[in-house]
């Protein structure tokens, strides 16, 4: 966005400037239509942001939403839903089209700009679910003095300011033709290292790392309060506990993968399958929360189910409308 505002508008930045072509023109020369992958990619992002709508609502409710890891997975569940509209239901239509940056250069860069941000920002988000999970198991006291009541909200801050940094910018920008969204728009080949985004690698690398070294040393302290659930517990909080736990752990796994992809693909040269299934694996990392919390999360599943007014047998159990879920008795940390 700083480069929208030195030039005054898009067309104007040197290395975003189309006027060697008309857009037809650039989509013949570097497009490659996709239509049936396109409408896939689509109906998927539809599927999964109808699907995320009524989650989102429900961690809302004041029940839940009290509850730090609820406030940290809105946050990331609207950060979900906003990448999906670009990365699954915008790339369809562009993918459809055949389209390169200077098909659409507007919609390209500002969509761009925006979806960079937010993945920079759930990556963030992410791993501030995680940590709060594994602090409020190992040390709660901690968990406490950092995420207790509105101090959640401080500690928000970090990805929201995280995600107006990432604004300011290079861009990503798609392309048919590999299926992906890159650095370069492919308008200057032989400046294409002008594009790249450091911070955004850097943000990527990060990710990867600081995963590792959050989940290393807490195995050891995991195994044990596993161990402390099992006879300390009841069966309803122990299973609540450890539900919760495994939802962190599965985002941020998913995260670390996507990172990872992304980390190679800016390092060495890899081939056009694996650029086109990191996207596609990128959609997977912002649609595989709403699969966790349906499949994991029985508080969210039995609401999800009321809300839609469904009678749904789990086992050999039918829940009615007023079923209460034992998940509601974990403690805030």
């Amino acid at each position: 966005m700083d480069s929208i505002i030195i030039y005054g508008s898009i067309e104007k930045i040197p290395l975003y400037n189309c006027s060697a072509h008309s857009a037809s023109e650039w989509s013949e020369l570097d497009g490659e239509k996709w239509p049936m992958v396109g409408a896939g990619l689509i109906a998927y992002g539809i599927v999964i942001d109808l699907l995320y709508l009524p989650i989102l609502l429900i961690m809302l409710e004041k029940e839940l939403f009290e509850k730090s890891c609820f406030k940290i997975m809105f946050l990331l569940g609207v950060t979900d839903f906003f990448t999906l509209i670009i990365i699954s239901i915008l790339t369809g239509w562009f993918a459809i089209n055949g389209a390169v940056y200077c098909t659409y250069p507007r919609i390209m860069y500002i969509s761009g700009t925006i979806v960079c941000a937010l993945w920079c920002s759930s990556c963030m988000s992410a791993l501030l679910l995680v940590a709060n999970r594994i602090l409020g198991m190992s040390k709660p006291t901690w968990a406490a003095m950092i995420f207790d009541g509105k101090k959640t909200y401080i500690v928000l801050m970090f990805p929201v300011l995280y995600f107006i940094f990432f604004m300011f910018n290079t861009p990503v920008v798609f392309s048919s033709k590999y299926f992906a969204w890159m650095y370069t728009p492919l308008i200057f080949p032989d400046r294409n290292l002008e594009y790249f985004n450091r911070p955004h690698t850097i943000n990527n690398f990060s990710v990867v790392t600081l995963t590792c070294i959050v989940y290393t040393p807490f195995r050891i302290i995991i195994a044990n309060q596993f161990k402390k659930l099992i006879h300390g517990d009841s069966p309803q909080l122990q299973n609540a506990k450890t539900q919760v736990f495994l939802q962190s752990t599965f985002i941020c796994a998913v995260n670390q993968f996507g990172s990872l992809i992304y980390v190679i693909m800016n390092v060495i040269v890899v081939p056009g399958w694996l650029i086109m299934s990191a996207h596609f694996i990128w959609q997977f990392v912002h649609g595989c929360p709403v699969l966790i919390y349906l499949t994991l999360n029985e508080t969210i599943r039995v609401r999800f189910v009321q809300k839609l007014k469904l009678n749904v047998i789990f086992g050999n159990k039918v829940l009615p409308s007023t079923t209460t879920n034992t998940t509601m008795n974990t403690p805030n940390n």
